[in-house]
């Protein structure tokens, strides 16, 4: 009202001039008092506290709680912008909120992060309203600050189970669907449900009078190399996350239940030369660093050198070990490459090759083209699923053990085969 009125004096100058220096007055008069207003609010103080989760993973909740303690004599109105990086939120969060006088107000910001890797908090800006409702002042309550996204740590059904019980040490109360019986010695323990019928020691059971079954020992301080293909095809989406996200996601959690069974894990990421080679301990602590190690860990674009990491493997793991390597393949030449590669592997180690399958790939294969070039791409996409089974065909006759799997069912896949590879591996000739 006060800007309309000093407005319609100025306007009303063109007819009546000396109502030009009153307008030219009042305005600068009303500056004068929206600055002293700007003033009052940044001499109001308010304090903020921002508390983190203790982990943030991809793709898992995580709730930022957000604390102000407003000014102890007056009410103030402010409005927040909390700056987030891309990678934990697809835009900045806005407050608008009026604070009581010595009141503490509590936001819970709910977050998803988006992308692993480091990303940068933005500093938390308020703007205050001054107490006469004329101007706004702004500062920054809270510095910059990094945080970390880790893949993700926690998972569903059966593959949650069997992280479960590697956490334990308990992972032979788990029935798992394998060819033939370990040739190790066995313990005796209490039948759990889901336990097969065959695993019942039916002599114990009557000397007890309730139900005992064997649980199979894997031996342990067996070697495993997991080799992490960080190349092009890693680099596009499945399901809303990187196929390099899938992949890393199964290795360490192959890496926590392999270590929990005391066997020795090193993980090797590499493109088109090694990036990173991790050790795990067999300790919690080593599992701690290879998530730190390897939770930043991004895809090149560049083709994969399987050649590389074949030459690389003696400095890596000299002795016979268990090779799994985690790969995408939507190449007809990489395809090649992977399977000289692999039969080449196979005359010293025991290699497994898990594909993850690119759901773009098979929607073109599946799909019913309507334009000239929607046929062509059908074409190149269903020669690219050929070129995979025959891959597969090809090195499950040389003896490699192949799983393909797409991207929600990766994690389990891998652990699967793992420990139906294992339990084959000491399976009795």
């Amino acid at each position: 009202m006060v800007l309309g009125g000093i407005t319609a004096i100025i306007v009303g100058s063109l007819a009546i001039p000396p109502l030009l220096w009153l307008g030219l007055a009042l305005d600068t008069a009303l500056l004068a008092v929206a600055w002293i207003d700007a003033r009052r609010a940044a001499s109001i103080v308010i304090r903020a506290e921002r508390a983190w989760p203790p982990l943030l993973t991809q793709g898992a909740r995580a709730d930022v709680r957000l604390k102000l303690d407003g000014c102890p004599d007056r009410d103030i109105e402010v409005r927040l912008r909390e700056g987030l990086h891309p990678g934990l939120a697809e835009a900045p969060l806005r407050l608008h909120a009026r604070l009581q006088a010595g009141a503490v107000r509590v936001w819970t910001l709910e977050l998803r992060p988006r992308l692993r890797g480091r990303h940068t908090v933005a500093p938390l800006v308020a703007r205050v309203l001054g107490p006469w409702g004329l101007a706004w002042a702004q500062r920054e309550l809270l510095p910059a600050e990094t945080r970390q996204v880790y893949p993700q740590v926690r998972w569903e059904g059966r593959a949650g189970r069997l992280l479960m019980l590697a956490h334990r040490h308990q992972l032979g109360q788990l029935s798992t669907s394998v060819g033939g019986e370990s040739s190790e010695p066995y313990a005796l323990r209490e039948y759990l449900p889901g336990d097969p019928l065959r695993t019942i020691h039916w002599k114990a059971t009557a000397r007890h009078g309730r139900p005992i079954t064997r649980e199979e020992v894997l031996q342990a301080g067996a070697r495993l190399v997991i080799l992490l293909d960080c190349g092009r095809s890693m680099t596009t989406s499945c399901n809303g996350r990187s196929k390099l996200d899938h992949s890393l996601a199964a290795a360490l959690a192959l890496a926590r239940v392999a270590s929990a069974r005391g066997d020795r894990v090193t993980i090797a990421a590499f493109a088109d030369r090694m990036l990173r080679v991790v050790r795990v301990a067999s300790s919690g602590r080593g599992l701690r660093q290879a998530y730190s190690r390897l939770f930043d860990l991004e895809a090149r674009l560049v083709e994969p050198a399987y050649d590389v990491a074949l030459q690389a493997l003696p400095r890596i793991e000299p002795r016979r070990s268990t090779v799994v390597l985690l790969t995408s393949v939507a190449d007809l030449a990489a395809a090649e490459l992977l399977r000289d590669t692999l039969l080449q592997l196979e005359l010293r180690h025991r290699p497994l090759l898990v594909n993850l399958e690119d759901e773009g790939i098979a929607g073109l294969a599946r799909g019913i083209p309507e334009a000239v070039d929607e046929a062509f791409a059908k074409t190149s996409a269903l020669q690219i699923v050929l070129a995979n089974r025959l891959l597969a065909r090809r090195l499950r006759r040389s003896g490699v053990r192949v799983v393909a799997t797409p991207a929600d069912r990766m994690t389990l896949a891998t652990l699967d085969a793992y420990l139906a590879f294992a339990h084959r591996r000491h399976r009795p000739a």
